[in-house]
This record gives structure tokens, sequence and C-alpha cells, in this order.
């Protein structure tokens, strides 16, 4: 490299030509949030907080700066806080429905709009923060009003200063020596509220930290309940992939793209466990290569799924003349490289160009009508406390995955690698892979993709519908959220308590001039989690006969003295609104509130053969499983009947359990709640039911 030539050189270049790469780089790193807060949009941000903060004389000092980038370098230099606050507002506009970056929550619409600057309410936001973090002191918040921008409403952010927990670092100086430094770095976190759509977005380091700040912002700040409830996001869907790899490139401001083009996929064939992969340089075109070898493009079009996408694009910024390449992956179970990216123009440009090119899948709010028509495949996720589905699962209950993901409930998250078929399909236990066919039909050009199940041992079981095979995330504490947030609309006195992470208290409803308790429950198909609720339940018998709202479909009609029903059968998924179930809730609460007391008589009812519930007159009921217990149960019910008379344990478990004691037979646990309810011993070794 020539030496600069001095007589022609300014000082600065003179400068940097002396200065090493990375003497340079926070330079470099700085100089690019300058460029970058002079585009079109950040020159509108910019302008439009300076026009809300700042007095008219310093507003006009900014404003007449003689160009975008010198009043993107004043703004830096000498209003900094001002600076920092349009950066936020730009980068929020791009990546505020991304899960890595922000999270957006619900609140109400409000005209008078949050709290001002200043004011004793965020003095009293700040104090809570601060004792729920417990990072010491060192909290600060400023108000920042954002201009309405094209189809973007007006917003109010509030830029969040905290105390981020003690760190260290290295360092290593001139003479190579080495040592460490610990400090307590500054945190920040953006909160902006959108006064006329009541969405609050909240950028913070940690989800936890975000779900915090949400919370405290939405309750303090704007005094109003907290929603978990999901909306504004986002996920990357690379099936169009399946049809062709053709990128078109569109005219945008600020940056020209030359070329984009898919340089690498990955497929599965034959079977899930089988991946194959191409790859070539932004130089080639993929499907040239593909068409060109023999019996590879066939080999495409019979792929399962798509697994693995990279794009190259090559593009030139409208301030530079180099052109540069910006390279990215894609992959079915909705992650991207993007995210890592240091460069914020990058980051900013792929998403804007997947949303061109329709592979990146905007979320959005459900409708009235859909709120209440997903309320039935909620109810069978929750009560499922899945963390993911698969579209067997999901297709075997009529649930539409498509509608979940639109409306945020399910994210994808890749293909099963094997599906495994139990004695209920005739089969044994096997492992299956799947094997996609062609079948033409009456249109041999447009032939039908159809999926086959082949088993180890040979056979095959056909299946129209690869999309059982794939797998779905599900967004944690939002289902649980939306379920809660609907039912309880139906309610006269909503109350929702959260009992356990199986039983939520909702309310009450007034029946025939009573208030009955309602709950919500799942799981009660299995044993321990129908043994807890039973246990919670009992413990609130002061609150009278309530009505347990069932998110599956457990048997019995009642529960530790409550009236058990399915919530799915009373839902009218064809009427918007949810309330009209509140009839139908009364008719069953009546219908069964003497089953609830204990019924009229002693009763052993069964539901199959390994579940049964013991009905008491004024002991209430008790639902037991297991076919030897209920065996057991049912030999004292009938002695009871006929007599009433007690019974020596050795003859009750005679030819059932013998040689096992009463509470070898129930197990602790229930064996108590039995004694302390439904059984008395009338002598030593000698019980019968205690009515």
């Amino acid at each position: 490299m020539e030496e600069p030539n001095s007589s022609e050189d300014p000082a600065p270049e003179r400068m940097l030509h002396a200065e090493t790469k990375n003497a340079l780089r926070p330079l470099e790193s700085e100089a690019t949030r300058i460029v970058i807060l002079a585009s079109n949009r950040g020159e509108y941000v910019l302008e439009g907080l300076a026009r809300s903060k700042l007095d008219s004389n310093r507003a006009q000092l900014l404003l007449g700066q003689r160009d975008m980038l010198a009043r993107s370098l004043w703004a830096y230099s000498n209003e900094h806080g001002l600076f920092e606050a349009a950066e936020n507002s730009l980068h929020m506009r791009l990546y505020r429905r991304f899960d890595k970056h922000y999270q957006t929550f619900i609140a109400a619409p409000s005209i008078a709009g949050g709290p001002d600057a200043g004011s004793a309410v965020l003095d009293t936001l700040l104090s809570e923060l601060n004792s729920q973090l417990d990072r010491g002191d060192g909290y600060s918040i400023d108000k920042f009003d954002i201009p309405e921008e094209g189809e973007e409403p007006a917003a109010e952010m509030y830029m969040l200063y905290h105390p981020d927990p003690p760190t260290s670092v290295r360092e290593i100086d001139d003479d190579g020596k080495r040592s460490s430094i610990y400090f307590r770095p500054p945190g920040e976190a953006m909160i902006a509220y959108t006064p006329s759509t009541g969405r609050v977005h909240v950028r913070a380091g940690s989800r936890q930290l975000r779900h915090a700040i949400a919370e405290r912002f939405i309750k303090t700040a704007l005094n109003q309940s907290y929603s978990n409830q999901p909306i504004d996001f986002q996920a990357y869907d690379i099936s169009r992939f399946l049809q062709g790899f053709d990128l078109d490139t569109p005219d945008l401001d600020d940056v020209v793209v030359v070329r984009a083009a898919v340089i690498r996929v990955d497929i599965n064939i034959g079977n899930l466990a089988n991946r194959l992969s191409v790859a070539t340089t932004i130089k080639q075109d993929i499907s040239e290569i593909i068409d060109s070898q023999p019996g590879l493009s066939k080999t495409f079009a019979r792929a399962i799924a798509i697994r693995f996408v990279e794009i190259a694009v090559q593009y030139r910024r409208a301030e530079l003349r180099e052109l540069q390449t910006l390279d990215f992956t894609l992959t079915d179970q909705n992650t991207s490289s993007l995210l890592s990216l240091d460069d914020e123009f990058e980051r900013g440009l792929g998403h804007l160009l997947l949303r061109h090119w329709k592979i990146l899948r905007e979320g959005r709010e459900a409708g009235e009508a859909e709120r209440t028509a997903v309320i039935p495949a909620l109810l069978a996720i929750w009560d499922s406390k899945a963390t993911k589905v698969s579209g067997s699962w999901l297709r075997s209950r009529g649930i539409d995955p498509d509608l979940l993901m639109d409306i945020g409930f399910l994210v994808p998250a890749g293909w099963q690698e094997e599906e495994v078929l139990d004695e209920d399909d005739e089969l044994g236990a096997v492992d299956a892979g799947i094997v996609v066919r062609l079948e033409n039909g009456q249109d041999e050009e447009n032939p039908r993709k159809l999926a086959d199940i082949e088993i180890s041992e040979g056979q095959v079981v056909i299946d129209p519908d690869p999309d059982r095979y794939r797998k779905y995330r599900v967004r944690d504490g939002w289902v649980a959220q939306h379920l809660k947030t609907q039912v309880q609309h139906v309610f006269d006195a909503p109350n929702v308590e959260e009992l356990s992470d199986n039983l939520v208290f909702l309310g009450t409803l007034d029946v025939d001039g009573s208030r009955a308790p309602v709950y919500l429950a799942r799981g009660l198909d299995q044993e321990k989690i129908r043994s807890a609720i039973d246990t919670q339940l009992r413990a609130r018998h002061n609150l009278g006969i309530g009505l347990v709202l069932q998110a599956g479909t457990g048997l019995g009609p009642c529960i530790a003295a409550n009236v058990l029903t399915s919530l799915a059968d009373h839902i009218d998924t064809t009427r918007p609104d949810i309330t009209l179930v509140a009839d139908k809730l009364r008719e069953v609460f009546r219908r069964n509130r003497l089953l609830a007391r204990g019924g009229q008589t002693v009763e052993l009812r069964r539901a199959g053969n390994n579940l049964a519930t013991l009905f008491v007159p004024g002991k209430g009921n008790i639902t037991i499983d297991g076919a030897n217990r209920i065996d057991v149960l049912q030999r004292l019910v009938d002695a009871h009947n006929m007599g009433p008379m007690p019974m020596k344990t050795q003859d009750i478990v005679r030819g059932i359990a013998e040689d096992q004691s009463m509470t070898n037979i129930f197990k602790q646990p229930l064996w108590n709640k039995l004694k302390a309810n439904f059984l008395r011993s009338s002598g030593k070794g000698q019980w019968e039911i205690a009515s």
C-alpha cells in the first residue's frame, strides 16, 4: 500500500491511515450509527422527537443543519439522549415483532396516554422495579413522543435505564499484560406505548426482564390489568421453496439489490432420516444445477420436507460505491441467522426482503369469532400440558394448525424424525418412516403428493397428508392466558386466581340466588393430577358446591363435592360471544349438584373398567382409579345397601388383593381421604360406609 500524499490528504485522513484496524473499530461503529440515523426514516423520527422534546431554539438549531448527515451528527454530539431515543424508535419499527428483540403486550387504548416525564407515577414505577429486581440504585426513566409515520400510529416511548448484574472482562494492555476489570454495566430497556391501540412494546436484555417491566408498567404506569395474551409475532415459513428457488430483486429505498439467490438447500428424501443437501455460490443458479443432474430434479419433486435454506444477497448502499454481500440462513424450526448479525442495517435489509418474498409470516390478533372458535383446540392443547405437538396429534382432534399459527399460539418446530405406531394400529410397537410418492390420477401434469408410512416389518399404511409429521411449539403461557381471559367473561363475579399449575379459580356463577365457585382444571385423566386437584378442592369446601370446568374429557359427573363438566361441550363455536354458554353451565350444575352432595343413596358409579365414583349422601363423592380398588369399594357399598353391616378386612379383599392391607391397596393419601369422609371403622379390622 502506497503512503498517502501528506500535501493532499487532510489531517483526519492521515490519522485514519496511521491507526490500526482494532483502534478504529469503535470509531467505525459510532460512525455507522450516525449514518443509519441519517436515512429518510431516521430523519423523520429525529425531526419529530426534536420538535416534541427540545425547546424551540434548540430544535431550530438542530433542524437548521445543512443536510440529514449533519443533523444526525449534531444530535449525536450535542443531544445524545435525543439521538439514542431516535435510534430506539427506528429499531422498534424494524424489529418489534421478533421475540429475540421485543415482546408485545396488550393494554387498553387511552385518550390521555401514559404518564408524563417526571411524574410521581414514574417515580413509583422505578421504585417498584428497584425492589423487584434487587440490583441496587441507579434507575432513571425519560419519555419521548414518537410522531405518526404512514400506517404507524403515534406512540409514547419511555427509555428506562437500570443497573445490570455485576460482571467482569479481561483486558490486555500494549505490553501484553492481562488483567480483569469488574464493573456494574448500565442496562437499558425501552417501553413504547401506543395509546390508540393499547399495545405496549418492550425491549430488554432477557425475556424475564421484558415480562417484569411490562407487568409493572401496565399495572403501575397505566393502572390497568396485565395480560400475557399473544399478539404481534412473526415466523419464518420456508415451505415455498418446495415449489422453486427463484427470488426477485425489489426496488428499495437507500439500497440497490443487485442479485438474490438460494445458495444451499437441505431436503428430506424417502423418510425424515435421509437428508440431501445441494450448495453452490451466488454466481450460480441452484435450479439450473439441480435440473442439469440426471434424476436430481425428480428427487427434489419428491421431497418430504425442506429443512434448511441459505440465501445470499448482493447489494449496494446508497452512500457506498462497493458491492456488498449479505448471507443468512433459515431453518424449518423457525430460526434465522439474521438475528445474530452485528450489522443493524443488514438485519433490517434481510427481514425486509423476507417480508417481500412472503417467507416472513405475519402474526395477527384474533377476531372475536376466532377467539371463540379456537377455544376447543386450545383446551385440548392446554389439557395435554405439551410443549410441542405434532401434526398428527392436531389432525386427530380436528385442529387446524394454520389458524393457531396465524394468531400466535403455535410456532413451526420442524418435523418428527420417526412415528411410533402402537397396538391400536394392530401393528405392535414399531418405528415408522415416511415415504412420499406421486400419484397422477386424472391430471398427469400436476401429480398429487401422497405420504406412506413404511414400518419396520415392511407393511405400508397410506397417508395423504404429509403435514401430519410436522411439529409445532406451543407458546408457553399464552394458551392458558387466552383461556382465562375468554372464559372469565361468562361469570357474574370474575376473579381469576391460579391455585396450581393445573387448577384455576375463575370466579362465581349465580345459580338460583346463590353463588357457585367455578374452576378450570386440566389433566383429570391422570390419577396423580386428579388426586391433587381433589385435595385442593376439598380444602375449599367452605365455598360450597362448585362447578369444575375441565379442559379435557376426564370421566365422571363430579369431583370433590363439585359438579364436573367438560368446557368444550358448552361452547357454541358458531357464535362470536362465549358468554352465551352461561345458561348451559347453570343447567348442568342444577342437574348434578345433588350428586355432588353425595346423591340420595350410597352408590358406586363405574366409568369403564378402571374408574368409578363413590357417592355417599351428606358426605359428597370421590373418584377412584384402579380395578382392585373399585372391587373393594363395591363390596362395602353392597354390604351397606343390604344391611348395613361392617366387614372384616380379610373378607373385603378376598379374591381381589389377598394378604394386602387397605393402606397398601389404596395408598396413603387416598386411604386418608376415604377414612376422613366416606368410611368408618366399627372395630379393629372392620370397615363400613360412613353414612
